[in-house]
């Protein structure tokens, strides 16, 4: 029984050190889960049902612009990426406007865009370009055919009924095409929305610029099913584990032990 409640002690150290966290290069303060989307986004640039976008996580984008965003995972098999990004007060088509989507594959880090950085740009509502990063900065770069799929329009959302700016961009594969982000999660992650008619911007992480990767969020873990709001995966590996030790201690009762329910 003493070496039992030794391995499951040593069990709930373990995971309660994932509460905690993993060093990163990134902005770990700002961090989000990958999630799995019940069904592919419509690439249209609005919601085109109330609830298309309701199985992601939302995001508060910081700044003097106020702004938030969703980010999905089409699903297990291919590793489509999805975002809608919403800068709810903005509805004013400017051509200095933009929106970024940046990552750092492997959450390096690092006080400049490296080889394993890449960022999407809109520009004006209307060009998609798209950067790798050269350890100095960007160098443009193709996306290849059918990779990268956007829209914007303005309209209303469940966020604000006030018409605004919302963007929908879909990357088809993590693991193909020229833009590639094949590592699971810990990966930094920027978003960022540009108004032009009032030079404002609004940013996740807060404060983070598209040229430094150490002041971007972290994409921290993934998950393929929904969990409750506020867990994280060290969380729920937490309560597994407390099960875990009930169990085995249950199991280890004298066998004259009469059975019942556990609920947890």
């Amino acid at each position: 029984m003493r070496r039992a409640i030794s391995i499951a002690f040593c069990v709930l150290i373990l995971c309660s050190l994932l509460l905690i966290g993993i060093a990163n290069a990134g902005n770990a303060a700002y961090s989000i889960l990958e999630w799995g989307a019940a069904a592919p986004c419509t690439v249209d640039g609005k919601w085109t049902t109330p609830d298309e976008w309701t199985d992601a996580p939302h995001t508060v984008m910081s700044g003097n612009a106020s702004g938030k965003f969703a980010y999905d995972i089409q699903d297990f098999t291919n590793l489509g990426l999805e975002w809608c990004i919403e800068i709810l007060t903005d509805n004013t088509n400017n051509p200095g406007d933009y929106w970024q989507i940046s990552f750092d594959d492997g959450n390096n880090g690092g006080a400049a865009p490296s080889s394993g950085d890449y960022m999407i740009e809109i520009d004006g509502h209307n060009t998609l370009r798209a950067f790798q990063g050269t350890g100095t900065g960007w160098a443009p770069i193709t996306p290849a055919a059918g990779e990268i799929t956007w829209a914007n329009t303005i309209g209303t959302s469940m966020w604000s009924s006030t018409p605004h700016w919302i963007i929908e961009v879909v990357d088809a594969s993590k693991t193909t095409g020229n833009i590639q982000i094949p590592n699971t999660p810990p990966t930094g992650m920027r978003v960022a929305a540009f108004d032009a008619a009032t030079n404002t911007i609004c940013a996740w992480a807060p404060g983070s610029t598209a040229n430094n990767p150490d002041s971007w969020g972290l994409i921290s873990g993934f998950s393929q099913d929904p969990i409750p709001e506020g867990f994280s995966l060290g969380a729920v590996l937490l309560v597994a584990s407390a099960a875990a030790l009930v169990g085995f201690l249950y199991l280890r009762k004298p066998k004259n032990t009469s059975l019942s329910a556990i609920k947890l």
